[in-house]
């Protein structure tokens, strides 16, 4: 007996999809939009805000990187980007956003006394009131990217990516936001093309 392969090909590919995608992208495209009917984009500058804008060249580093990251993938989608703004069928730019805070670890510390051991009277006490408690540092991120229409300024697309960044290092969270700018990026509609 002979059995198709084609039902363990399917589950390797959703398996790699979802493997290639780790971002959630909320997408919305205005019903009279016509956004695959468009064929060229201008730029506007894109935002960076906090905590990234309290170095300036981090901030300048992620607009640029950002950008790039966006506009290779709505080229590879067929739209030509200008500087031309009054040529322009679409304005397309970004805003990043985020917040930092703090969450008690749920690591033990090692050589921590059991639970066994602190409850029994007489043997280990607790931590003193004054001492602080192990932390984590948490990022909350959002990533969007917008389209919008040139003359009114209406919003013709958006894409967005709100997620917990959670790195060690500041290079390693931009990676993250340019990571999933790209994402909503390859979300945009492909351009559709008239023979």
């Amino acid at each position: 007996m002979i059995r198709s392969p084609l039902p363990a090909l399917a589950v390797l590919v959703l398996l790699t999809a979802c493997a290639v995608n780790p971002w959630t992208v909320d997408s919305f495209e205005a019903p009279e939009a016509d956004v695959a009917g468009k064929r060229t984009f201008v730029w506007r500058d894109g935002e960076v805000g906090a905590p990234l804008i309290k170095r300036p060249a981090v901030a300048a580093d992620t607009q640029a990187r950002l950008r790039e990251a966006i506009t290779h993938e709505l080229k590879l989608k067929g739209y030509v980007e200008t500087t031309d703004a009054a040529a322009a069928d679409m304005i397309v730019s970004f805003q990043v956003s985020g917040s930092r805070r703090f969450e008690p670890s749920d690591q033990r510390r090692i050589g921590a006394p059991s639970p066994n051991e602190v409850l029994t009277p007489g043997n280990v006490r607790p931590p003193p009131a004054s001492e602080v408690p192990r932390e984590v540092s948490v990022r909350q991120g959002n990533v969007m990217v917008f389209a919008e229409h040139p003359g009114s300024g209406q919003l013709m697309w958006r894409g967005l990516v709100s997620a917990e960044i959670r790195t060690s290092s500041l290079e390693r969270t931009v990676d993250k936001v340019i990571d999933a700018g790209r994402h909503i990026a390859q979300g945009f509609p492909a351009r559709r093309t008239t023979h």
